[in-house]
């Protein structure tokens, strides 16, 4: 992924999109952080229920590797293939396969793209034999970073667009020997880095600000929710436990975040004890609240929301043309 932007100057390219989503931001639940010195681009996350722990990859220019990452964050181990990706930018898990899509597309050149998958995936270290499906799409090239794989094992690419991208569905039985030729079925939200199916069938897409929910048929926007402010959020998946989605962003050392699932019920209240006189920050990265982007109130953050969009204001321009002409 090519941008290298604050979230303030990424928010507001939204904003100038017509994406951005009228919420506060998140609270900074920390779930765990990607603190392996091999992990410096995270871009894509799934998780593997069977195995109990999430599969992610570097971003554009990694080898054939995927790390199998702990709920603590730590690396399990790889799962590595002998292919030569051009830009990996999205994982998924369904039943007993592994999908690795190679997608990414920022000069908008590629004749088509490839999806690997691996049967019955293990994080040994070992180097392991891939299948691989290349897709076209019926209207040119376009740069996408975004897998989903729903209950029946359909695939679908969601490309990634300044003013918006649109939804794509793979052939329901796609070929291993032609290139497949994907049907787009709906268009998709601005700037979209990742997503996945939810467990009732509805859609959670990210964004670079938010996770806009869609129904799962109608593909109509049905929810939205903020995430915690991050350096650059590339990749979505939902808990291993399925009561929360975890967001995460590129760079060393990069946190991901735990945050409720938009348009899902409110749990219950549960009784408390009092309070203490005191209180303390987080002092591991086991779902407490990141005192490295200190919570607050509603009202702040929609305070804080609009003096970092003003203070920005003066250089709108710029920053656009960043986001359009940065090269991978």
């Amino acid at each position: 992924m090519p941008l290298r932007r604050t979230g303030t100057a990424l928010a507001l390219a939204l904003l100038l999109a017509g994406g951005f989503p009228a919420v506060a931001a998140a609270e900074n639940t920390v779930a765990f952080t990607l603190r392996d010195a091999r992990i410096t681009e995270s871009s894509g996350l799934a998780r593997d229920v069977a195995g109990g722990f999430y599969w992610t990859v570097n971003d554009s220019g990694s080898a054939g590797v995927v790390f199998g990452v702990q709920p603590d964050g730590s690396v399990r181990g790889t799962l590595n293939y002998r292919a030569a990706p051009q830009d990996v930018e999205a994982v998924a898990v369904h039943e007993n396969r592994l999908y690795v899509a190679d997608i990414g597309d920022n000069g908008g050149s590629r004749a088509m793209v490839t999806v690997y998958y691996f049967m019955n995936p293990r994080a040994s270290g070992l180097t392991v034999t891939y299948n691989a499906i290349d897709f076209r799409y019926p209207d040119g090239p376009h740069d996408a970073e975004t897998l989903l794989v729903d209950g029946t094992g359909r695939l679908f690419l969601v490309t990634k667009g300044l003013q918006g991208g649109g939804i794509y569905a793979a052939p329901t039985n796609p070929s291993r020997t032609v290139t497949n030729v994907l049907s787009r079925v709906a268009d998709a939200p601005a700037l979209v880095t990742d997503g996945a199916f939810l467990p009732d069938g509805r859609i959670a897409l990210l964004t670079y600000a938010s996770v806009e929910v869609l129904d799962g048929t109608s593909y109509a926007k049905v929810a939205d929710g903020a995430i915690p402010l991050q350096r650059q959020a590339e990749s979505l998946t939902v808990s291993l436990a399925g009561d929360s989605l975890l967001v995460g962003s590129e760079g060393r050392a990069s946190k991901v975040y735990a945050v409720p699932v938009p348009g899902a019920p409110a749990p219950a209240p549960t009784p408390t004890a009092e309070p203490s006189a005191t209180s303390s920050a987080a002092t591991d990265d086991g779902g407490e609240v990141d005192a490295d982007v200190p919570a607050a109130t509603a009202g702040g953050r929609g305070t804080l929301l609009a003096v970092g969009l003003a203070a920005v204001v003066a250089v709108v321009a710029g920053v656009v043309v960043a986001l359009v002409r940065k090269p991978g």
